[in-house]
């Protein structure tokens, strides 16, 4: 479970695409008229996937307008225990802009569960939830293991399984600003998902 690393890496990814959307936004005038233009000698039916963007974009200029959850907030949604596990460690704190919580739970038999809360109000938050959940849609699959996007709790997730760690991983949104990640370790994926599901993620 190299957390830090990812996030680091996370980090890094995240200032290139804020700056990404900067010139995103400058050139919006010009796409829009340029789309217009084919769209008025096209017959192409693109409504539902429009509709579908459409809304994701509204989502996300609500969330750049949310205040940031103070880091009591994003403790409390870090239960004292998980799935019978006591938790090991915790920490909440603030990141490149958004907020992040993360617990580690362990059993005497092995079974290791680490959740990570991210707060995705703010730009920086949001361009994060764009980034790691919004864009992701794919499917593979080697010796290794596989990763791919499904459902779950009624919304699209992230599931990933690595094989030498018997490790696996969900990412799911919650509360329209939380992205969740739970990684289970000797457990099993039903144990995750039962982690997942047996959480209080309203924010209050």
């Amino acid at each position: 479970m190299k957390r830090l690393s990812s996030l680091l890496l996370a980090g890094v990814m995240l200032l290139a695409a804020c700056s990404n959307n900067k010139s995103k936004e400058t050139n919006s005038t010009s796409t829009t008229s340029q789309t217009n233009n084919e769209s008025s000698t096209g017959t192409t039916n693109t409504n539902s996937t429009t509709d579908g963007s459409n809304d994701m974009a509204k989502m996300m200029e609500e969330m750049k307008k949310m205040p940031a959850l103070s880091t009591d907030q994003i403790k409390a949604m870090l239960p004292e225990s998980l799935m019978g596990m006591k938790r090991s460690s915790f920490s909440a704190n603030s990141m490149m802009g958004y907020g992040v919580g993360e617990a580690r739970y362990k059993s005497d038999d092995g079974k290791q569960l680490h959740l990570s809360i991210f707060d995705c109000a703010g730009v920086a938050g949001s361009a994060y939830y764009s980034m790691m959940y919004w864009g992701m849609n794919m499917e593979r699959e080697d010796e290794n293991g596989y990763e791919k996007t499904t459902t779950f709790n009624g919304a699209k997730a992230i599931e990933k399984y690595q094989k030498g760690s018997e490790e696996y991983t969900l990412t799911f949104p919650a509360s329209n600003r939380l992205l969740v990640t739970i990684e289970g370790e000797q457990t099993g994926l039903d144990m995750v998902k039962q982690a997942a599901g047996s959480l209080n993620l309203k924010v209050n």
